[in-house]
């Protein structure tokens, strides 16, 4: 590509962006809050869509063998492309009217600008390639999101297509997870713990007195009596400091109750 070529394209752009002034702010705002969707189920994610104001306008094939819907929401006039793979929500990023099918006003002048922006950008990405700048065809904000998912839930990398905007996107998912972990010390593991009360079978041998321990203290109650004999509290059994004794040949099940 000589340099000529490509001061032509960068001062198309320029002028276009002159022309109109910042674009896609609201537009990725907007997706970004569908952002809790990534990762649900299909079914359940386009009920959720269609709840928020948002209708179903067209779907295509994508990249990795997913597909592609594009929703638009005729209250704030936003575009979202939606790639569902295995099932699932894997993206949500921002689009524009005309891949949802609509004008972004009724203004022609502001149609054609649309055009000659979605014109200049068809035109950049043939000439990037057909000099082998990248050989990936889909979409690069998909991408950039196909990324930064695979990352902040520490998916393996996967790029065959070899895409800068997933590489860089799997980076920026990387470095979010580890915000958002910040707080680990970094070690596993965890403490079993039993909720059930400590019980403990305590015997009277010979009607002797006996003490018996049971763990975990609390107060202690008689869950059930086994001998033939009376275990009457305070008279043939009562608690001590750590457990319970019985005598007069008292035989029972006694529980600690936290």
């Amino acid at each position: 590509m000589t340099s000529r070529t490509l001061l032509s394209i960068a001062s198309l752009a320029a002028g276009i962006g002159l022309a109109i002034g910042p674009v896609g702010t609201t537009s990725a705002q907007n997706s970004n809050s569908l952002r809790d969707l990534v990762g649900a189920r299909a079914a359940g994610g386009e009920s959720d869509l269609e709840s928020r104001g948002y209708t179903f306008i067209t779907g295509a094939p994508a990249y990795g063998g997913s597909k592609a819907g594009f929703w638009w929401n005729a209250s704030s006039r936003n575009c979202v492309r939606v790639e569902t793979f295995d099932g699932k929500f894997r993206s949500i990023t921002e689009a524009t009217s005309a891949q949802c099918n609509q004008h972004s006003s009724g203004s022609n002048s502001e149609r054609n600008t649309a055009a000659a922006i979605i014109g200049a950008a068809a035109i950049a990405a043939a000439i990037a390639h057909k000099n082998n700048a990248h050989d990936n065809k889909a979409d690069s904000g998909g991408q950039y999101d196909l990324g930064y998912n695979d990352g902040l839930h520490n998916a393996p990398y996967y790029n065959p297509g070899r895409s800068d905007a997933y590489s860089s996107g799997y980076q920026a998912g990387v470095d979010q997870r580890s915000r958002n972990i910040s707080y680990h010390g970094g070690t596993g593991g965890y403490d079993r713990v039993d909720h059930r009360p400590a019980q403990v079978t305590c015997t009277s041998v010979g009607g002797k007195y006996t003490e018996c321990a049971i763990p975990g203290g609390g107060d202690i109650v008689m869950k059930q009596q086994l001998s033939k004999a009376n275990c009457t509290k305070n008279e043939t059994w009562g608690e001590t400091g750590d457990g319970v004794y019985v005598k007069d040949g008292c035989r029972a099940i006694f529980e600690a109750m936290p």
